[in-house]
């Protein structure tokens, strides 16, 4: 049964869960970044995946014999490439910053995300007329998203700390592996739209059908783990950093990486069930809610901790415009139905 104002606004608290996910790596102390992505990456998208998904989709493992391999190993292919995006978002995020690498990364996956499950979803290949306006709704929620990424440059040239940064020569390389990350992140959708067959097999075996998409996570995440798990195992032995977590508080700094692990689950649940009550179309519709939202939520964040301090009026009103745009083509998606 389909909920489409109900869908859109659970895709709204997912994303602002999900643009929330990063800001306690700013109160981390003294540990590097592979010390701190290791054990948020391992609650976040190996640990919490499989315990959501045995707490909530009975006879879990079953489900997957329920339905053909290929199905579930183009899943898991899907979900194994997304998980170079994370590390790329990682990285990026140690070169650029954290507000930068997030507004690039998530405003590049926006329309993407959004069109490619089309090609997997047969109702939307009927009617041209429905493409066409979720084309048109699209394009309007990038220009959301640009006025967004327009006021954070002007906001860069503002700054005198961040212009001086931007003439590091590793910031470039930088910028580019945030766009790198931005095009393989939309495979974290196309995982959902293509494991629709899983999800339906955990309904027919008593899953609830809020819970379903769960099942489809469990195996995608997981795998997509793995390349954050080896790159940081990796860093943490060629930097000599594996001692850095006896030091420097290691259980405020381990619980501030759990709940990062925590509120990331927590999107990922809560956007997968949001997709499914927006109906057929809920991975084509939700996803540019959910990346705009957490634009939105990375913007408050970057506000909250003082990055737009200095920022002036410009940058500001740029922003509240870029806002303004994005929740128009929210509402506009929640029609959709």
């Amino acid at each position: 049964m389909t909920a489409p104002f109900g869908g859109v606004a659970l895709v709204l608290v997912a994303g602002i869960l999900g643009g929330t996910v990063l800001a306690p790596m700013k109160y981390v102390r003294g540990w590097k970044w592979e010390n701190l992505w290791l054990v948020y990456s391992a609650c976040a998208y190996l640990i919490f995946p499989w315990l959501v998904g045995f707490l909530t989709v009975p006879h879990l493992l079953s489900v997957y014999g329920g339905v053909d391999a290929r199905t579930v190993l183009t899943t898991g292919a899907f979900g194994l490439a997304w998980g170079f995006a994370v590390v790329l978002y990682g990285v990026g995020a140690d070169i650029v910053g954290l507000s930068l690498t997030s507004g690039i990364i998530l405003g590049s996956s926006v329309a993407l995300g959004s069109l490619l499950p089309l090609t997997f979803l047969p109702r939307a290949r009927e009617s041209a007329a429905s493409v066409a306006a979720i084309v048109a709704v699209n394009v309007l929620m990038l220009a959301g998203v640009a006025l967004c990424a327009w006021s954070g440059h002007v906001r860069e040239k503002a700054q005198a700390a961040d212009a001086a940064r931007r003439r590091d020569p590793r910031f470039r390389m930088g910028i580019l592996i945030c766009f790198a990350a931005g095009l393989l992140a939309t495979l974290f959708n196309i995982a959902l739209a293509y494991g629709a067959p899983i999800a339906r097999e955990a309904v027919r075996t008593g899953a609830d059908p809020f819970h379903a998409s769960n099942a489809v996570w469990s195996l995608a995440v997981s795998l997509g783990s793995l390349p954050s798990l080896f790159y940081t195992t990796h860093k943490l032995r060629r930097n000599r950093t594996w001692p850095k977590y006896g030091e420097f508080s290691p259980a405020r700094n381990g619980v501030l990486c759990v709940l990062m692990g925590v509120m990331w689950i927590s999107s990922t649940v809560l956007y997968g069930s949001a997709a499914g009550m927006l109906g057929p179309l809920g991975t084509v519709i939700g996803w540019p809610i959910y990346m705009s939202s957490m634009i939105l939520a990375n913007n408050f964040w970057g506000w909250a901790t003082g990055e737009w301090k200095r920022a002036g009026t410009r940058a500001i009103t740029l922003m509240a415009a870029g806002i303004a745009v994005q929740i128009a083509a929210m509402v506009l998606f929640g029609r959709m139905q």
